[in-house]
């Protein structure tokens, strides 16, 4: 008898496990900050606008491989109906560290996470050639993916239901706030509660989850360029890093031996390998530059369908997205008269 009780109980866990809903995740282009050192060579601005586009990627990669979302999307700007957003900002990035600063939160307001993270490299990273595949800071986006897991594993299936009516709603106040607004309420909190939701035969709301579908499609293709990106610069970022960390690392040793007065035959030659290092870290530098401009420059167009039209897109991603958007508020308002 216990064990049929023992059964049943953990037949109503597993029904309970499955009932929860996956999350999507937006991923927004990271904050490129200001560049940071105190060596010869520091990042620059140009490789910084590289990075806000190709780390987000690098993170999507990871939390796709953990398999606890349902979509992972990096995106050029925020999203209003987002259920869960990430946004980041680079701290600092020389090929001898990553810093970042991540922050997590829901549709309803709620805060996951928001603390820096950082990862060191070490000489023997850098021993082969790179493989930006197997990134070097690595470690970095596993723990950030871990915290998120274990944010998420502490909410329950009817609230991660309440953060998808959330998210929703957020996007159809987005699209009509004259409609939506009254079923959404924000609390002296911050956090945004779900008054009501419409019901299920509401005309006007099932265009917008209509809408949102397509953007979601949108979404796909538009990560198809970040993924482009990602294959594109990948080998020459990965040269860029060795060669900063090359001379940052080596220009620190030489200042040592400033500081103790102890340079000996072997400063020429290190002041020498130091300079080497930055002239391949400015080839880099370029070809990064080239690479990222190409890339804004010659962003494939999109052919997006939605509502029985098929509308080209083309400019940068940034520009795709914001026209995307821009469309579907004006099929919105032809449907509706809102």
């Amino acid at each position: 008898m216990l064990v049929a009780w023992a059964l049943l109980g953990l037949a109503a866990s597993q029904a309970t496990a499955q009932q929860a809903p996956y999350l999507n995740v937006s991923l927004v282009v990271f904050d490129s900050g200001q560049a940071q050192g105190n060596s010869l060579y520091h990042a620059t601005a140009r490789v910084r606008s590289l990075e806000s586009k190709y780390l987000p990627y690098l993170l999507k990669r990871t939390l796709e491989d953990s398999g606890h979302w349902a979509n992972v999307w990096v995106l050029p700007a925020k999203d209003p109906g987002a259920e869960v957003t990430v946004v980041g900002k680079v701290m600092e990035s020389d090929g001898t560290q990553l810093k970042l600063a991540i922050r997590v939160q829901d549709a309803s307001n709620r805060i996951w996470l928001e603390q820096d993270y950082r990862a060191k490299a070490a000489a023997s990273d850098y021993q082969a050639a790179p493989e930006y595949l197997l990134d070097t800071f690595q470690s970095l986006y596993d723990q950030v993916a871990d915290d998120m897991a274990e944010a998420l594993s502490r909410l329950t299936p009817t609230e991660l239901n309440r953060i998808l009516d959330a998210a929703m709603l957020r996007y159809a106040v987005a699209l009509s706030p004259e409609s939506f607004t009254d079923y959404l309420s924000l609390g002296e909190d911050g956090l945004v509660n779900v008054l009501r939701l419409p019901a299920k035969d509401d005309p006007i709301y099932t265009r917008v989850q209509r809408l949102r579908e397509s953007e979601f499609l949108f979404a796909d293709s538009l990560n198809d360029h970040y993924e482009s990106l990602f294959h594109q610069v990948g080998e020459t970022y990965g040269w860029w890093r060795r060669y900063s960390y090359e001379l940052v690392v080596g220009n620190q040793a030489l200042g040592k031996k400033d500081q103790t007065r102890s340079a000996t035959k072997g400063t020429w030659y290190a002041m020498e390998r130091i300079y080497h290092s930055y002239r391949e870290a400015k080839m880099n530098e370029d070809a990064l530059r080239e690479l990222t401009s190409s890339f804004d420059q010659e962003t494939k167009p999109v052919v997006a369908r939605t509502a029985g039209k098929v509308v080209e897109l083309g400019g940068t991603a940034a520009f795709q997205y914001e026209e995307w958007r821009r469309i579907l508020r004006d099929i919105y308002r032809e449907n509706t008269g809102f």
